[in-house]
């Protein structure tokens, strides 16, 4: 493989804006490649700054500009992609690797504002010039398709409590001391361990409780918290029992013991009795935006608060531990009524699905009118006594309109029409909504106390994303399009990271899974489908089009030799403009030409990206700050080729699965609307928290989902 030298550039004080030092770079194959260069940021280079590259078509080549020899270079390579169609970076301290995904290696200005994450380490810029080497990498640019692959969960190395300073003896002490009376299978013995040692050593290892504080109800009010938070009570530890355990120690044992147990307890209901990987395997994968309730110092801040509290009352201490996020504080202030509803009957009838016996139109005889107003009386929306209800045989207007207004309030159409959505969201029995009401609090518990200042939420089972300004505070929700729930290599992943990009009038770069699968069948049939649909054969995604469709381009597309990429315009796939926070799953949100989707109850129908109702509405509140109005959004829309505007300082997006979402309404209101369970996550949850629930969950039973729909 032939090596390109930059000879003195990183010495050089240059003050151009073009690419320079530029050499071609070959294919294995010997066929000449992109070129590649170094660009100024307006001075003298330091080490580390954008080395660029544009690639040649199939091996996306990595330039890997090794800046000082004092580190070497088989140590482990962190990744932050950039956005997709633009390019990716990874680094290391001292090393910048960059595959350029664009036609030339030049920066629009608009990502100025994110290139100081590629300035990693500062070298003298006398230091000589070392070799930029080319390599080949595996990457398929996948825009949009198929999610790939969950990584890899991270080692523990990568644990804050695993990367603490050295401890002193007395704080190791401790720690023996908590080890031996704790649970070995609570998953958070290690932060246990290490939050009790760091709250005893700014204590000057001093006592934490009053003598009256302990007395002979510690225990049981332990339980009654747990129970409050819908676990079970039984998981609480005695601290008089743990008391004889307790091996000398810096710490006096009794002491000890109820700070044990009132941790323990905390814990459990802050950050639940699973890791979060075994509710939502990517959550903690790349990007975590939000603050981390999982720190230490988070963690032993609310101890030293709760425990402090004046006159002591265990029930305020455990509310300054619990999750502090909205979403679970609305879903725990409606718990008490979901039990308590189990226990009594409620006498409402269940509602015919509209499957068997078809919708309910405004004014027509409808035979499901007496079950749907009952409901719709029990919910407050309906006037009416429950005899006036048994007697009706039609869809009234006084029953229209009560259906509008719950329509109107759970995100539906207020068309008045009783569908497939209305009847999911209205009939929903006391036992179904006590299990989901559990397992969302577990769920609940993964989310961030602040989620930031903006930020937007997108929970799959509801297919909805939910736009939020200061003080949590929604501003507008919209409609979404997800992956479909029958391929499960479709599915959108569940994750959060940071929204950096927003791309008008983009290109769609077909993956080349997507091309054999779904578009190759089609060029075979019919040689004119390609240039009658806006698409262009190419070497690569940066490269010029102008191949023509032959037998011969047929088998290089087959093989991935040829990609296929679609021009911007009202047809292309991604719409007019697409929305990017770089993960390591090529999912993002995008405009699409079909809109009809948007209409369906069931809107999973993506390859796994998320599809916005409102692009142009969305726009325009992430540039907001910016005093961008929608006019100048439409226009850009229209008018912009592919070009990028960076999202300054960054909005974070958390894709979620809340089967019951407090669904926020007009005037203030919180909705507990419940969702479709489209990827059928509440039985995966239910058994992998099946020693926590009060119910015994089936055993998996494999099932076909249908997607989309009406």
């Amino acid at each position: 493989m032939e090596i390109c030298e930059l000879r003195s550039f990183l010495s050089a004080t240059p003050s151009i804006s073009q690419p320079f030092g530029a050499c071609p770079l070959r294919s294995k194959s010997g066929q000449s490649g992109a070129e590649f260069g170094i660009m100024p940021q307006g001075g003298p280079l330091s080490a580390g700054e954008r080395v660029l590259c544009a690639p040649k078509w199939r091996e996306h080549w990595v330039l890997k500009g090794l800046i000082d020899n004092r580190r070497g270079s088989d140590q482990a390579v962190s990744r932050e992609q950039s956005p997709p169609g633009r390019g990716r970076v990874c680094f290391k301290e001292g090393i910048v690797y960059f595959v350029c995904l664009m036609e030339s290696c030049s920066f629009p200005p608009s990502w100025f504002a994110i290139l100081p994450l590629l300035v990693l380490a500062s070298v003298p810029a006398s230091l000589p010039a070392q070799r930029l080497v080319a390599e080949p990498v595996v990457a398929d640019d996948a825009d949009p398709g198929e999610p790939t692959a969950s990584p890899a969960r991270k080692s523990a190395a990568s644990d804050p409590v695993a990367m603490e300073p050295p401890l002193s003896p007395e704080e190791a002490s401790v720690r023996a001391q908590v080890r031996a009376i704790l649970p070995p299978d609570r998953h958070f013995v290690s932060l246990a361990e290490a939050v009790i040692s760091r709250l005893y050593r700014e204590r000057g290892f001093r006592p934490l409780w009053e003598g009256e504080t302990l007395g002979a109800g510690f225990h049981r009010s332990l339980g009654e918290e747990l129970k409050r938070h819908a676990l079970p009570e039984l998981l609480a530890q005695d601290p008089e029992s743990l008391v004889p355990r307790v091996p000398s120690g810096p710490i006096e044992a009794r002491d000890l013991a109820h700070t044990v147990a009132f941790l323990d307890t905390a814990l459990m209901i802050r950050i639940g009795v699973v890791p979060f990987h075994r509710i939502w395997p990517d959550w903690d994968y790349g990007d975590k935006p939000g603050s981390d309730e999982r720190s230490i110092d988070s963690i032993v801040g609310d101890l030293v608060l709760a425990t402090s509290l004046q006159p002591f009352e265990l029930h305020k201490s455990m509310d300054a531990m619990a999750p502090k996020n909205w979403i679970y504080r609305e879903l725990h202030k409606a718990y008490p009524a979901a039990r308590e509803a189990i226990l009594k009957y409620s006498g409402l009838p269940q509602i015919p699905s509209p499957e068997q016996i078809g919708p309910g139109k405004p004014g027509d005889v409808y035979p499901a009118a007496p079950a749907i107003a009952a409901h719709l009386i029990d919910r407050g929306y309906l006037n009416m006594t429950p005899q006036q209800a048994a007697l009706l045989t039609s869809m009234t207007p006084e029953l229209t309109g009560a259906m509008v207004a719950f329509q109107t309030d759970y995100g539906l159409e207020p068309d008045g029409i009783f569908g497939l959505g209305s009847w999911r969201q209205l009939n929903v029995n006391a036992a179904d909504r006590f299990r989901s009401m559990v397992l969302n609090l577990h769920r609940a518990r993964l989310m961030p106390g602040k989620m930031g200042d903006r930020y937007l939420i997108a929970n799959l089972p509801c297919a909805e994303l939910y736009l939020f300004d200061a003080n949590d505070f929604m501003s507008k929700s919209m409609r979404i399009v997800h992956g479909k729930a029958s391929v499960e290599s479709q599915h959108t992943k569940i994750f959060r990271d940071r929204m950096q990009e927003v791309v008008f009038g983009p290109y769609w770069n077909v993956p080349p899974s997507i091309a054999r699968k779904e578009l190759l069948p089609k060029m075979q049939e019919d040689w004119g489908y390609l240039s009658r649909n806006n698409y262009e054969l190419v070497n690569s995604f940066g490269a010029s089009a102008g191949t023509r469709v032959s037998p011969d381009t047929l088998g290089a597309v087959a093989s991935g030799s040829l990609l296929i990429r679609q021009k911007p315009g009202g047809s292309n796939a991604l719409g007019y403009v697409k929305f990017l926070f770089p993960n390591s799953f090529n999912i993002y949100m995008h405009d699409t030409p079909a809109r009809d989707f948007f209409a369906r109850t069931n809107r999973d129908y993506s390859h796994g990206c998320i599809r916005v109702a409102k692009p142009d509405e969305l726009a325009e509140w992430v540039f907001a700050p910016e005093g961008w109005t929608l006019e100048q959004v439409r226009g850009k829309m229209k008018t912009d080729l592919d070009k990028g505007v960076a999202v300054k300082g960054g909005i974070n997006v958390y894709i979620t699965y809340f089967t019951t979402f407090p669904r926020p309404a007009a005037g203030g209101r919180m909705l507990l609307a419940p969702g479709r369970d489209v990827y059928g996550l509440d039985a995966v949850n239910a058994r992998s928290l099946a020693a926590f629930i009060p119910w015994q969950e089936a055993p998996a039973v494999p099932v076909t989902v249908p997607s989309g729909g009406q």
